[in-house]
């Protein structure tokens, strides 16, 4: 099961407790629900779009996805947790993609690092950290499947973060 956000408005200005967004959620590239949150604490609310239901993709989520251990609790799949996660890359994408214009991002031995530029020339960082470290990906010449590996990166470090 392919489950995908499209068409994600997060407002920031009104989330108080939880993320104030709306988006539609995709499966298998059909729109499944309409998804919103008001951001004042509660769950988020699904509107069912098409033949697929709630349940449904939970029971797809608890038999395909880990649970997650979040400051000590163990937390089943579902699909309030798959949308926060889908959230979470979108924006973790959006960091990043603005940081590679001040910054040279790399990727060595599964750990992102910035480097800045600091009024030098990109191609003078990167050659200096190649000379140094010859193996480094550098996220800035990779493109899309490169930011999408350091996003999962970054937000793999995050959860371990917050499982200790």
């Amino acid at each position: 099961m392919n489950i995908e956000l499209r068409k994600l408005r997060i407002v920031a200005a009104l989330s108080e407790e939880t993320a104030c967004y709306s988006a539609e959620i995709w499966i298998d590239g059909v729109k499944a629900f309409a998804a919103s949150n008001r951001g004042h604490g509660g769950a988020d609310d699904y509107d069912q779009l098409g033949t697929i239901t709630e349940a449904e993709v939970d029971e797809w989520l608890r038999a395909n996805r880990t649970a997650k251990v979040f400051h000590g609790l163990t937390l089943e799949p579902s699909l309030e947790h798959e949308v926060a996660h889908l959230m979470d890359v979108v924006e973790q994408a959006k960091v990043l993609k603005r940081k590679l214009r001040t910054n040279i991002v790399t990727i060595e031995e599964g750990t992102v690092y910035t480097y800045p530029l600091k009024g030098r020339p990109p191609a003078a960082v990167i050659a200096a950290i190649r000379r140094t470290k010859p193996a480094v990906e550098i996220v800035n010449d990779a493109g899309e499947p490169s930011i999408a590996k350091a996003v999962d990166l970054l937000l793999a470090q995050d959860d371990a973060a917050e499982a200790g």
